[in-house]
């Protein structure tokens, strides 16, 4: 068990480094920043030194300054090394999680990213945050924080998912949902949202404008 991890705790994924000032903040402010691979790199750059290195080191890059954080070696090739972070958090007994860096760059791997949250929704507290959104999963009920005008996208996992939804402009009423663009663009009435969904959906909510 790692008990020198401190809250908040960040995975920073190998993907697009962030830049909007929401997703840098989040990082700015970690407790402990887990880097899968080869986002050690981009994080050393910006000046932030890991707490640990996971993954099969294929593109880590080793520099000139001594490395004081944990080097996790995770060579499994059935997984991902979001996956292994997510693992070995989950076995030292973390409960909540912000990802970061996880989409751009390659594409299939954003997917993959994105139903990495349907995997582990029901196990940990995850949130993705991107440059653009908020995303999470969901099953059941579930009420959101907002603002009037935010941006609201459900995309579910399965054929015939049930939605209803709250304080939407667009209303869902019991609406069997596919994988598909049916549920995106939406907007936020006010403060909050709720939304009911009989499988697992993901839920994104766009930044502020500024």
């Amino acid at each position: 068990m790692e008990n020198s991890l401190k809250q908040p705790i960040i995975i920073l994924a190998n993907g697009a480094f962030p830049t909007h000032h929401i997703p840098l903040d989040i990082l700015k402010n970690a407790g402990s920043v887990i880097c899968t691979d080869g986002s050690a790199n981009a994080l050393n750059a910006y000046g932030i030194t890991p707490f640990a290195v996971i993954g099969d080191f294929d593109s880590y890059k080793e520099t000139k300054l001594p490395f004081s954080g944990k080097k996790i070696l995770e060579s499994n090739q059935d997984s991902t090394d979001l996956e292994k972070a997510l693992n070995w958090l989950l076995n030292n007994g973390i409960e909540k999680i912000t990802i970061l860096g996880a989409t751009g760059l390659r594409e299939d791997m954003t997917l993959a990213n994105h139903y990495i949250l349907f995997d582990y929704y029901d196990q940990i507290d995850l949130d993705m945050v991107t440059d653009h959104f908020t995303i999470t999963c969901h099953k059941g009920q579930k009420s959101c924080n907002t603002f009037p005008g935010q941006i609201i996208s459900i995309l579910p996992q399965h054929f015939n998912t049930k939605v209803s939804t709250t304080a939407l402009r667009h209303p869902l009423n019991e609406m069997e949902l596919h994988p598909s663009a049916k549920a995106v663009s939406n907007q936020a009435l006010g403060a909050s949202f709720s939304v009911d969904a009989s499988r697992p959906v993901l839920i994104f909510r766009g930044h502020p404008e500024n």
